[in-house]
């Protein structure tokens, strides 16, 4: 592409932009739209809570300390056991335990059971002592196995990727907000930008109207110009100040929206800007743009479908049949403070263990094919929606691409006919010295020239905007997790 080449007199603009302040470079302007910007910051914030919370899905699996105390005191008389009555009998039972779950859904537990009491029997015990103090400290290991739900831990699994899935999609639906709020800051800077650059031109043109007005009216003083010439000029001048005004209007907004991503209620901007025209420089290199992923948005569309599918899958799970395998091995200690009842067994351990298995089936038929057909339609709508989102994504590059290609060429001949127009301008100006054209010719082609040379300035604007937009949008997605 050819290189952008500005109206001659845009080089007396720099001469005569005012100065503004400190240069804010859009790089140091994001950093500070971070730091003070509401709503990204609020965004920023959902988006480390959601992922803090993530390390909660996996509590599931980590260690656990359980511990437990209870105390009792019994006064009702029942029998202790088929010889002996007790008037009172009062204990204190403990227990802890370290559990752990594991990913083939084996739930394991590793600790004591222990009690402390006093029985005091009517008329002595089983044993003949009619009081006697107990202490048993029993440390056992248990063992949980689904044996149909969770097998090799699927219905765990399948709620912990359903709840990942869920955050992961929650998570890019954050991060397409972030990226819109971070386009419309960059589009904000360089409207600015461009703002400014149609001042500095304004004024320029509005000088060189005045210097023909001036022109004019000594050529009119001296009887060498006409009438129509003089008013022409004042025209002129008048339009000129005019252009100038809706200049700075359009500033005085593009300020208020540039200060408004800082969280400033100003109407000033007391920061230099990059000049948005040096950004088009670039483009003579990257003349094309280049997806490098897929849009955040359908991302977390096709996240959704796999929720849905894992909640599906969990849902399903939960609500059928059951089958547990549950084992207790437990070395028993029991040792007795007083009385001589419990001597064969205080200097050794009984060891005991247990085995079961329990089945359990659901029997709400009728309703789990109900709640079957409401996950399956969850599922659909998820499939249908990531669907359409890819169909949308693809149509929007395209469109997005196009909008590019036509940009450009629409640039290529903008600077064409601004190079024409400004060969124009220079000749009329010459006729006129040599009394061979009219004001109204010369200010006719200063015009056209000025339209032709602002449809430059807008076509490197378009193309920044488009070009902000494929960055922001499809540069891909860092991982989320």
């Amino acid at each position: 592409m050819k290189k952008f080449r500005f109206l001659f007199v845009f080089t007396f603009c720099f001469a005569a932009s005012f100065a503004y302040g400190e240069m804010l470079t859009i790089d140091g302007y994001l950093n500070m739209v971070a730091k003070n910007n509401s709503d990204l910051k609020s965004i920023q914030a959902s988006i480390d809570a959601v992922k803090g919370k993530l390390a909660e899905i996996e509590m599931v699996y980590a260690y656990s300390l359980s511990v437990g105390v209870s105390y009792s005191d019994d006064k009702s008389g029942r029998p202790y056991n088929q010889l002996a009555k007790f008037n009172e009998a009062s204990n204190w039972n403990y227990d802890a335990s370290l559990n752990k779950q594991f990913g083939t859904g084996t739930q394991f537990s590793l600790g004591i059971n222990g009690i402390y009491g006093t029985y005091d029997y009517v008329s002595g015990g089983a044993l003949g002592e009619p009081r006697y103090n107990v202490s048993d400290v029993a440390p056992f290991v248990r063992v949980q196995q689904s044996l149909w739900k969770d097998i090799n831990g699927g219905s765990t699994k399948a709620i912990l990727a359903k709840q990942k899935a869920s955050a992961k999609s929650a998570l890019y639906l954050l991060e397409c907000k972030k990226q819109k709020l971070l386009l419309d800051a960059k589009i904000s800077y360089w409207n600015l930008s461009y703002a400014r650059t149609v001042i500095d031109f304004r004024k320029v043109s509005f000088d060189r109207k005045k210097r023909l007005l001036y022109w004019n009216q000594r050529r009119y003083n001296m009887d060498l110009a006409e009438r129509s010439d003089l008013l022409q000029a004042q025209a002129a001048v008048k339009s000129g100040e005019l252009n100038l005004k809706l200049a700075y209007e359009d500033e005085n907004r593009d300020n208020r929206t540039f200060n408004q991503f800082l969280n400033i209620k100003d109407d000033r901007v007391r920061y230099d800007v990059e000049k948005f025209e040096d950004k088009g420089n670039s483009f003579k290199i990257d003349r094309t743009l280049t997806k490098k992923g897929a849009r955040a948005d359908v991302l977390a569309a096709l996240e959704d479908i796999n929720t849905a599918l894992y909640d599906q899958e969990a849902s399903q799970r939960s609500r059928g049949a059951e089958l547990i395998l549950e084992g207790k091995y437990s070395v028993n200690g029991v040792e007795q403070s007083s009385g001589k009842s419990f001597d064969h067994v205080k200097n050794g351990d009984r060891p005991s263990y247990s085995l079961g298995l329990k089945y359990a089936l659901p029997l709400d038929f009728k309703l789990r094919k109900a709640i079957d057909k409401g996950y399956e339609a969850a599922r659909v709508s998820a499939q249908t929606a990531a669907e359409s989102a890819v169909v949308k994504e693809n149509n929007d590059w395209i469109q997005l691409v196009d909008n590019w290609n036509n940009a450009r060429i629409r640039m290529d001949l903008a600077v064409e006919v601004e190079k024409i127009q400004k060969q124009r301008y220079e000749e009329d100006r010459s006729l006129l010295k040599k009394g061979r054209a009219t004001t109204y010719m010369v200010l006719k082609s200063e015009e056209d020239l000025d339209s032709a040379a602002l449809n430059v300035f807008k076509g490197i604007l378009e193309l920044i905007q488009i070009n902000e937009q494929a960055k922001a949008f499809y540069s891909g997605v860092n991982e989320v997790f």
